[in-house]
């Protein structure tokens, strides 16, 4: 940047600078566009914080060298603060007590929780959390298949990779067969005189794994983006199908909706947005602290969610980064039912 002068590195910066900006308003095209029509959007939903760091940064380059040009861009910045609680909610996470009248939930794929000294240590923390109904994504169904194994005491109800574990009666449950590798199944669960609906979702997986990441020259980091790249669309069309037919399901419940799950989505892509229409997300509503939940893949994102509808009022949310029996951290939630 030496042999560049100041007017072209300035032009340079405001050009990169510019581009950013229109690449984060882009994002937002994945409410309205599918990822038939045009799955690259998803990829911007996908390095959406890094492009806020990104413009954040010029901005605070242009209002050091009090160069007039940072207004415009100071102003934009406004805008990017409301989707800024999708991701990160500044305080500590509030721990506090349940009543009578409240749930507390529980949202976790345990993948790597398969032996019985981890499934022994996750039973205890979800008797010490008292969590009345907890969503589980990777379960493994073996799991299940010995009542001594793993939360003997409670209602459970599994669909191959996915189960529900409640401490009031589930009195019916139903297989919901998504094309694909995906994986969804709801339960009716009965306390005192209400019935809510809950639906444990797991969406179809993205196939990529932690060696892909590890590049040593041009040409196997080339390689390695079409490869991830490739992936990555194929995935989001097939969770367009997935996700379109999951919301009429929801759509269709007579009763209160509690939607817990694995997206394998970020906020800001098409599966967020669809299910946004008719529901709320209890993190960006309620949230404390840092949002991300998966980290293995060097690059920590937020694709474990809880959503319901109006019927409840939202009042606490957080990830737990105190439980590591997974590559996934489990999220909590406490919400009142109106």
């Amino acid at each position: 940047m030496i042999f560049i002068n100041n007017s072209k590195l300035k032009y340079l910066f405001l050009i990169i600078h510019s581009v950013i900006a229109i690449l984060l308003c882009i994002t937002y095209l994945n409410k309205f566009i599918e990822p038939k029509i045009f799955p690259y959007l998803g990829l911007l939903a996908l390095i959406y914080p890094i492009l806020i760091a990104i413009y954040l940064l010029f901005t605070i380059y242009w209002i050091i060298k009090r160069e007039k040009v940072f207004i415009p861009f100071f102003i934009f910045t406004f805008f990017l603060l409301f989707p800024i609680k999708k991701f990160v909610h500044l305080g500590e996470a509030n721990h506090e007590q349940i009543t009578n009248n409240e749930l507390k939930i529980l949202t976790y794929n345990i993948r790597y929780a398969n032996n019985n000294k981890d499934l022994q240590a996750l039973e205890n923390y979800i008797t010490q959390k008292d969590v009345d109904i907890a969503f589980f994504h990777e379960i493994y169904t073996r799991q299940w298949r010995s009542k001594e194994i793993f939360l003997a005491e409670r209602y459970n109800a599994a669909f191959d990779l996915i189960g529900i574990s409640s401490k009031y009666p589930i009195i019916n449950e139903q297989k919901i067969i998504l094309p694909n590798n995906g994986f969804a199944g709801m339960v009716d669960i009965q306390k005192d005189q209400d019935i809510i609906r809950c639906f444990s979702i797991y969406l179809e997986p993205m196939y990529l794994n932690k060696n892909i990441f590890k590049i040593s020259t041009i040409a196997q980091l080339k390689n390695n983006l079409e490869i991830i790249t490739d992936k990555l669309l194929k995935g989001f069309k097939k969770h367009e199908v997935q996700i379109d037919l999951l919301t009429k399901y929801i759509k269709e419940s007579p009763y209160p909706v509690i939607v817990c799950g694995d997206f394998n989505s970020v906020p800001l892509s098409y599966e967020y947005f669809t299910l946004k229409k008719d529901l709320v997300d209890v993190f960006e509503k309620s949230g404390k602290g840092l949002g991300w939940t998966f980290y293995d893949y060097y690059y920590p994102i937020r694709i474990d969610y809880i959503f319901v509808n109006n019927d409840f009022k939202s009042k606490l949310c957080y990830v737990d980064r105190n439980v590591n029996f997974s590559d996934h951290y489990p999220v909590l939630a406490t919400l009142e039912l109106k």
